[in-house]
């Protein structure tokens, strides 16, 4: 969770148009905490699953993989998203 700080302090520090509301971020956290259902993921050893940090990475590039396949506009659409 520090890095995710870390990295978006940076990113609201290096940019003209992006701010932090700290106190909506609060209220935003209040309103959904506990409230978020757990979800059930059944991958049946179809795909990676450390159920941590890696299973996070481990999605991200399987869908960076997935969409480097589209053509023309709509993949440098994603890439823009990405960046």
């Amino acid at each position: 969770m520090e890095e995710v700080r870390a990295t978006s302090a940076w990113v609201a520090s290096h940019s003209s148009h992006v701010t932090v509301d700290s106190l909506g971020i609060e209220k935003v956290v209040e309103s959904v905490e506990n409230s978020i259902p757990k979800v059930e993921w059944n991958y049946e050893g179809i795909h990676y699953f450390d159920n941590g940090p890696l299973t996070v990475q481990y999605l991200f590039v399987l869908d960076a993989l997935n969409f480097c396949f589209w053509p023309g506009i709509i993949a440098s659409l994603y890439i823009q998203v990405l960046i």
